[in-house]
């Protein structure tokens, strides 16, 4: 009887939302000192040097008097945020005095912060459709390409590398050479000799942009080589073995990482919204600056 009360989901709503209500809702009441925070030069420097120990003191000063008004805003709020969150910490009894462990701490809070909101989050279908309508080209199934390649390197044959290439396509196609075969052939490149089912961004990382786009542009995939293809490194003979026409999913699909992405959004912006309220209870001070460039 006991156990099939402690499996009512019921009772979990009941502790979930018990213990968010008394950890925020029943937080101490902050004396007047605790609840003002001031934002001033010392402190944005301070916070500068804390977060890239690789600045001194001087270049931190520089650095926060460069800022524009946009810019020097965002490090304001990111202090006020992260000295909000500090205390909150601190006020749940979570505290060590160093930037270290503030920076636990803060993550301490937020990660059980998103506990909570993750329990209690519901995604609608209705959501999950207007967010995908909206982002539909973030889940973009992009053309692939499967093939390989005989490589001529631009360093050892200079200004005799398109006639050798030209060659040797010749050859290649007079003896039909496959595809597993193609490593017996040219110079070592220096990644892969065989791509499999690779998009232009993977194949652009390893013969460059022009070579990626051009290679999408063969139309026949099939026993027969083509080319040559120029890369970053030379002259490429490609032997397509299949390509696949990229296309926009619909929602089943992809509902998977929809869901993730939908849920992803909804916590950080349970997490801005909480974050928001706890701010109200501080006041800020900002302090007017006394630096030069």
């Amino acid at each position: 009887m006991i156990k099939r009360i402690f499996k009512e989901p019921l009772l979990h709503f009941l502790i979930v939302g018990g213990l968010l209500f008394a950890i925020f809702d029943f937080l101490p009441s902050k004396d007047l000192d605790d609840a003002e925070i001031m934002v001033g030069d010392d402190e944005l420097v301070g916070f500068i040097l804390a977060r890239d120990p690789r600045l001194n003191q001087n270049s931190a000063s520089q650095l926060l008097v460069s800022l524009d008004k946009i810019r020097r805003d965002q490090l304001i709020e990111d202090y006020i945020r992260e000295e909000v969150m500090y205390r909150e910490a601190v006020s749940l009894g979570l505290d060590q005095n160093s930037y270290g462990a503030r920076r636990r701490l803060i993550a301490q809070l937020e990660y059980i912060n998103q506990g909570f909101i993750y329990d209690s989050l519901e995604l609608k279908e209705e959501e999950l459709e207007g967010y995908f309508k909206k982002n539909r080209n973030r889940y973009l199934v992009p053309s692939i390409v499967t093939f390989t390649h005989v490589y001529f390197s631009r360093d050892l044959h200079n200004v005799a590398i398109n006639d050798l290439a030209k060659a040797e396509l010749k050859k290649l196609n007079n003896i039909n050479l496959p595809f597993h075969l193609a490593a017996s052939r040219g110079d070592h490149f220096l990644y892969h000799r065989n791509y499999v089912n690779k998009n232009e961004e993977e194949i652009a990382s390893h013969f460059g942009s022009s070579f990626a786009s051009n290679i999408f542009e063969i139309e026949q995939a099939g026993p027969v080589w083509q080319g040559p293809l120029q890369s970053d490194y030379g002259s490429h003979l490609i032997l397509v073995a299949s390509k696949s026409q990229g296309y926009l999913p619909n929602l089943d699909e992809v509902k998977t990482r929809v869901i993730d992405d939908v849920t992803q959004m909804r916590v950080r912006e349970e997490l801005d919204r909480l974050y928001g309220n706890l701010r109200k209870a501080y006041r800020i001070k900002l302090l007017k600056s006394n630096l030069e460039l």
